[in-house]
């Protein structure tokens, strides 16, 4: 019966136009706030995923480290352990060092990663290799090396060259004076096979070649930076490093998720998400003084009403019910036709990819990406519950009090 009346009220001839004026600004206004939060989140997440999906293809799962010093020896037997995890899919061993990269002219510090046979088992790497590829090396010519997009464009040097590059690493058992320059760096000649594209900041600082390479240019036979872990469930990467700590000689590493290796960037996207949502969540709040105000007029209107309501024994609650659900009727239209209006415009992008980026080719996506996610509706949904039970609250009461002194004539 509660809701039959708060219906009437809602759709129900009101004796002033302004009444329904106002309660249709109040849907159209929680209608506009709702598809706004769900288009700007959806767009967010879209974000997010495509940020992640391209960090996993430079940073693994698991990433463990020597807790002391840049490198580490690694037993047969605690890797053994490691693959022996139930969720450990792939274990790849990598080595990185600062150098010198030299082409013609151009000189650039970069660092250079040594990756093994199973690297692209961990991070998909081949798959960012736009232009060229990673060959295994042979004796008869010189070793292969990928570079970042940002690296090969200052180095003047691509896939296409036909000259190799200089490569400069210092000796670790060369620090200190030393008569003859050359004594405190060893040098090897590298052919660029081909170029990658991740990220700017990578692109710009590594360069990619055959783990043994490395070791050889460095000195630092058998030596490892870090042990690179694949996954067969990412969400249980927390279990799975606790599993690892457990390991006998496990003390000896750092053991980092996905998350903790980009702590500030995964803390940087939740920031912006948040400070978003309280800014739109803002207009909804302004949006629900409509529904005050409708509310407050509609209360005027129905003193008749509830002075009949009162003789016929309603009391003081179902009054206020009644106002209450009407207000709830009015935000729950409004987010219900926002939520249409939203979905047929983040399909339409996810489908046709109606708002671009930029210009062609300037991006590594041409459209603004979009994910849309359930508990973003529920998120949504309950803001607005909630926001338009405090807007209707105190109409609500007004009315319920208001019954008492009313008599009917």
């Amino acid at each position: 019966m509660i809701f039959q009346i708060a219906w009437r009220y809602l759709w129900g001839k009101k004796s002033t136009q302004a009444i329904q004026l106002i309660a249709w600004v109040s849907m159209l206004a929680m209608a506009v706030g709702t598809a706004a939060l769900l288009v700007v989140l959806s767009v967010f997440n879209g974000f997010e995923s495509f940020i992640k999906e391209l960090y996993s293809d430079f940073y693994p799962d698991i990433r463990m480290t020597a807790k002391v010093g840049k490198t580490f020896s690694l037993s047969p037997s605690f890797e053994a352990q490691i693959q022996a995890l139930p969720n450990v899919d792939a274990c790849s061993h990598t080595l990185e060092e600062k150098v010198l990269l030299n082409f013609d002219e151009n000189q650039v510090i970069a660092t250079l990663k040594g990756i093994d046979r199973t690297y692209d088992l961990t991070s998909h790497f081949s798959r960012k290799i736009k232009y060229g590829s990673l060959p295994e090396a042979d004796s008869q010519h010189h070793p292969p090396l990928v570079l970042g997009l940002g690296l090969s464009n200052r180095l003047a040097a691509n896939e296409e060259s036909g000259l190799p590059l200089l490569c400069y690493s210092f000796r670790k058992e060369a620090i200190g004076m030393q008569i003859d320059p050359t004594s405190v760096y060893n040098t090897q000649l590298f052919m660029v096979s081909g170029i990658y594209m991740l990220q700017e900041e990578i692109d710009q600082q590594y360069a990619f070649t055959h783990l043994d390479e490395v070791q050889a240019l460095t000195g630092q036979n058998g030596q490892l930076s870090a042990i690179e872990l694949k996954l067969h469930d990412n969400t249980l990467a927390d279990e799975t490093k606790k599993e690892l700590q457990q390991l006998p000689g496990a003390t000896d590493f750092k053991i980092e998720t996905r998350y903790e290796q980009n702590r500030t960037l995964y803390f940087i996207m939740q920031s912006e998400r948040w400070a978003v949502f309280a800014i739109l969540t803002l207009m909804l709040i302004i949006a629900s003084f409509n529904i005050i105000g409708s509310l407050s007029m509609l209360v005027i209107e129905k003193e008749k009403d509830i002075a009949i309501f009162q003789a016929m024994g309603m009391n003081k609650r179902q009054i206020r019910n009644i106002f209450l659900l009407t207000g709830m009727l009015m935000a729950i239209i409004g987010a219900g036709i926002g939520s249409i209006l939203a979905l047929v415009l983040l399909w339409g992008q996810q489908a046709f990819g109606w708002i671009k980026l930029g210009q062609d080719g300037a991006f590594l996506i041409e459209a603004y990406p979009v994910d849309i996610q359930a508990q973003d509706f529920v998120l949504i949904y309950s803001t607005v519950l909630f926001l338009a039970m405090l807007a209707s609250f105190i109409p609500a009461m007004k009315a319920s009090k208001k019954s008492n002194s009313l008599r009917i004539r």
